[in-house]
């Protein structure tokens, strides 16, 4: 597998939400990727649904308080 997959593949681990730098960064030192860029990829990751998360949560209950 190129290292790029498996760079996707840790961003994309670190997106979920159960699952995030604790599962993310222990399987990229699986991979043998190098450990500071497999770090600063995870943070971005881990980071990206916030904004999302925070809006719709906002939204959702609203629309049940209703």
């Amino acid at each position: 597998m190129s290292t790029f997959k498996q760079y996707i593949i840790i961003f994309l681990i670190s997106m979920v939400p159960l699952i995030e730098l604790r599962g993310a960064i222990p399987y990229a030192i699986g991979f043998g990727l190098p450990i500071l860029p497999s770090y600063i990829i995870c943070i971005v990751g881990n980071m990206i649904p916030v904004p999302f998360i925070f809006f719709f949560a906002r939204k959702v209950l609203e629309w049940g308080a209703d």
